[in-house]
This record gives C-alpha cells, structure tokens and sequence, in this order.
C-alpha cells in the first residue's frame, strides 16, 4: 500500500503475489472503453526487461483477435466481481511464440469491469517453476483479488505504466499523435533520464539515429531538452 504511487509498486506487488505461488512476471491492462477496445498496459513488474515486456505488449494489443480476448473477459465479469482463469496458449494462437521465448508456461488473469471498460490482469508461470498445483491455484485465489484491487487504485493515482510519451500518443493526446512509435521510444528513455547510449543500447540503434529521433520528436513537440519534454509529458499526465 506505502509504494502505490511509488516506481517500486510492481516489485512489491510481485512479492506479494508470490506468497501465493511462484509467478515470473504480472502485468496489466486497462480497457476504457469495450465498444472501441484500445487496452492500454498499466503496471507490470517481472524478471524481462521493460524493453521485452513493453514489446511483447504491444505485440499483443495491436492483435485484433487478441483485444476481443480482453473484452470477452472483462464482458464475463459480474458487476462488483472478477473472473479468475487459469490457461496456456495452444500451438496456433499468436501468443505461442512470446511465451516460449520468455520461459512462460502458463498464466492466470484477473478481469473486473471499470464505467464503459475494465482491467485484465495477467500473472505468469516460468517453466522453471512447473505447472501450477491445485494447492498453488488456490493460495494465488486468496491473493489475486488484492492485487487486482491495488493495480485499480494504482491506476486512478498515477495512470498507465510512467505515462510516458508513447502511452500519450496511444492514447491520441496532443501534440504526441504526431509522434513515430520510435520517436515516442527515444522520449521515453529521454524522460527517465537515459543517455543517448544508453537508448542506442536498449533500441538496438546506432547513437547517430537516436540524435536524429531526439532531434525530430521535439521539433514536433516544440521543446528543447529532455527537461522540457519531462515537463511536457507531466503536464499532459494531470
């Protein structure tokens, strides 16, 4: 509860939910609105790194198939109440690839409904741990309900994961619909305070490429330095 609006909430929740059973990563996801399902990736914490958990939720919810997934879960929630589901991807779905190239064996998701929308939560098993026992699937029952409810009340604090430029441009806030998915990348790093080495490292770009990205996302946002865009994205977050 003390880390909620904190960048340490995902680690302590993770600890948390491992009371119940050993999980690998958890992450999850908004849905404003089930009649345009646009989910939006609110909290995650794990042992990837948020440059592979951010792809692999991009991948994910720009999959058509994939965002009528959340809506049938959301939509299967009762008013007040959760769906709690246990499952593993068979060899055709989409999802297949992702999870055996991160170790995960399978997952167990939390839905509840929000106004118009709602929250998906999603908490997955490495092969290393095995298949999770009755025993483990009823201790994670006991915890989920309380994490599913302070990944809600994270969000009403502090919005999607960091607000940062990318989540603003998903979201069609201006002036950062005008900005390249890559270009909104470079910002994200900019704002946390990264180099330009360094999000040449985690992009897998050339440090030229990244200069020419800084340089293009804010002439298109009208800032000057990486102090600017911060302040920028913290205004457009309120």
């Amino acid at each position: 509860m003390a880390s909620l609006p904190t960048d340490g909430f995902g680690a302590a929740l993770l600890a948390y939910i491992r009371s119940g059973a050993e999980i690998a990563h958890f992450g999850a996801f908004l849905v404003p609105d089930l009649a345009d399902p646009q989910p939006a990736l609110s909290v995650w914490s794990g042992q990837m790194s948020d440059y592979w958990f951010n792809i692999n939720a991009r991948r994910i919810t720009s999959h058509d198939t994939l965002r009528r997934d959340f809506v049938d879960r959301i939509r299967r929630a009762p008013p007040g109440g959760l769906v709690i589901d246990r499952w593993h991807p068979p060899e055709n779905d989409p999802r297949a690839p992702i999870y055996a190239r991160d170790g995960v064996i399978e997952r167990v998701s939390v839905a509840s409904r929000v106004g118009r929308g709602g929250f998906v939560s999603f908490y997955l098993r490495g092969k290393q741990s095995g298949w999770l026992s009755e025993d483990d699937l009823a201790r994670l029952r006991a915890v989920l309900p309380l994490a599913h409810e302070l990944i809600g009340l994270r969000h009403r604090l502090t919005g999607t994961q960091g607000t940062t430029a990318s989540a603003l441009r998903t979201a069609a806030v201006e002036p950062f619909t005008a900005l390249s998915p890559r270009e909104a990348e470079v910002c994200d790093h900019a704002v946390r305070g990264v180099s330009v080495a360094g999000t040449a490292l985690a992009l897998g770009v050339s440090e030229n490429s990244v200069r020419t990205l800084r340089k293009r996302a804010w002439r298109k946002l009208g800032v000057g330095s990486a102090t600017a865009l911060a302040a920028l994205v913290l205004s457009d977050r309120g």
